[in-house]
């Protein structure tokens, strides 16, 4: 029992490897289309493997912020991101009152996180400009979800593994968004606030090029706008979770002339989808929030990875700082996304070809490749370097309590009015654009066979898994790390474990001198 003990405070308390945080996710996602399934079974429906979406359920949220506010302040409903009836919130415009359990999980995910390690983000300091830039990352961000048809979320980690066509078109578009963020906001001085995660022991306790963020007599929440984000953030948290707990009519929205239950809440999917889906969004909060795991910096170390090993120097010299480069090179951002594939596409071939349940994504506009899947694709990959990490991060650092964060949260609700104020001609847009109408490329490679479909995901599973353990070795290989390491330890106990193989090396990796870390 003292072992066991042992063990749980030591992993609480410590963060986690990408790897197991990609586990963790996989494992969440799993949990959430049980949910769906359930739901699915109990209303008489044919349930479908889709894996967690949240930006749809996002504007939602926002929504219900929206109806909320002028309800408590007797204003007029300006509708700002729906349309309304006779005062009652509608089906007619972009979005309706609703809530995204996952969303609210990965918050209470990160905020858990913060207590297994007695240590809050608040801490962490950000500069104006960086505040500024993040704000405007958050706007570019919502609006390129909205283009793309979801986020990075939906199409990373989703739509890769399924194989949708414009998941794979969105994701090579993202990587140039991607590229060019890093390129301009390295050129103004923020390369050195690039970081998956902040813990106090390793950033305040090293050297000037790790440690931007430490707080150094200024800290996060000194800035007045932390308390603003923060009370934005509370706001909108707490009327989406009365919505969906109690269902008030003033948050309920008319379809066909009658008045329809706030979204997603318990009286309209009942209990079980409930706790699934947002027991779903906490455990993968956790698994972010352990390993500052996110999507963007995956794409990234694909792209990055090779060069940051040939030019580390040159990085260097640009403020990227060494934890950076190693996790570019070790290529862990990959590796955490794709064993989160690895499990979550593993349960969707098991479920499909065992119970006939096929996989989801299907059957509607926003799953077609569209002009939409390339603007908006360069829009999430800019989006989310400004943002300093990606949307899917957002939700946990919410919870965490880090300011640049808060701030690009509230970037996000500004974001998505272009196209909620301008809804038809967004959709007019997209539907006249479309590209390429088939939705996956199984249908397009075995398209009158479910069987021949079934194997072809099969087979993209084993690839997947076969692509992981090659990462894996070639990560390993490229930072002088044992592969075992790369699996269990976090990203700065590699870096410590590098540091000091440099240190006994004569003070250098690959050519370059490794500064040695200070004592904590």
């Amino acid at each position: 029992m003292n072992k066991n003990s042992g063990f749980l405070k030591r992993y609480s308390g410590a963060q986690w490897s990408f790897f197991w945080a990609g586990i963790t996710f996989g494992v969440a996602q799993i949990i959430y289309m049980i949910g769906l399934w359930m739901e699915k079974v109990q209303a008489g429906k044919t349930p479908s493997l889709k894996p967690i979406t949240v930006t749809t359920d996002l504007g939602k949220m926002f929504r219900s912020m929206e109806v909320s506010f002028y309800r408590l302040f007797d204003l007029p409903d300006f509708q700002l991101y729906g349309k309304a009836i006779d005062g009652v919130a509608s089906t007619g415009g972009a979005f309706i009152p609703g809530i995204g359990w996952p969303i609210v999980g990965m918050i209470i995910g990160g905020w858990l996180v913060t207590r297994m390690e007695k240590e809050s983000r608040a801490w962490v300091y950000y500069p104006p400009k960086v505040l500024f830039i993040s704000f405007l990352g958050g706007m570019v961000f919502s609006y390129g979800t909205r283009l793309a048809g979801g986020c990075t979320l939906n199409h990373l980690m989703g739509g890769i593994p399924l194989m949708n066509i414009h998941s794979f078109v969105t994701v090579f578009f993202m990587a140039i968004g991607g590229a060019l963020g890093f390129y301009i906001l390295s050129r103004v001085g923020m390369a050195s606030y690039f970081k998956h995660q902040e813990t106090r022991s390793y950033v305040c306790g090293n050297d000037p090029g790790e440690s931007a963020t430490c707080p150094q007599g200024k800290k996060g929440t000194s800035n007045p706008l932390y308390w603003v984000g923060l009370l934005f953030a509370i706001f909108f948290i707490g009327i989406a979770f009365y919505g969906g707990l109690f269902n008030p009519e003033s948050l309920q929205h008319l379809k066909k002339g009658e008045l329809v239950a706030f979204g997603k809440s318990v009286d309209s999917k009942g209990w079980y989808y409930v706790i699934f889906t947002l027991t779903a969004g906490i455990i993968g909060g956790v698994g972010l929030a352990k390993s500052g795991m996110g999507t963007e910096c995956a794409l990234v170390s694909w792209e990055a990875g090779g060069m940051m090993k040939k030019h580390d120097g040159h990085y260097a010299k640009m403020g990227v700082p060494r934890i950076t480069r190693t996790l570019m090179r070790s290529y862990l951002p990959m590796i955490g996304l794709m064993a989160h594939w690895v499990v979550m596409l593993g349960f969707i071939v098991f479920a499909w070809i065992a119970f006939d349940v096929s996989p989801a994504f299907s059957g509607a506009l926003k799953f077609q490749t569209t002009a939409g899947n390339l603007i908006g694709g360069v829009f999430l990959g800019l989006g989310a370097v400004m943002l300093i990490g990606c949307e899917i991060r957002s939700y946990m650092r919410i919870g965490m309590g880090y300011l640049n964060t808060l701030v690009g949260f509230m970037g996000f609700a500004i974001g998505y009015l272009p196209f909620t104020l301008n809804y038809a001609a967004h959709k007019e847009f997209l539907s006249s654009s479309v590209m390429i109408e088939t939705y996956k490329w199984y249908e397009y490679i075995a398209p009158n066979s479910i069987a021949g479909q079934k194997a072809v995901l099969a087979l993209w599973w084993v690839v997947l898994l076969l692509a992981l353990i090659y990462v894996i070795k070639i990560g390993a290989r490229n930072v002088g790390a044992a592969t075992s390491s790369l699996v269990h330890k976090s990203t700065e106990d590699v870096q410590n474990e590098i540091d000091e193989k440099g240190k006994q090396q004569g003070g250098s990796i690959d050519g370059v001198s490794v500064p040695v870390p200070a004592s904590v």
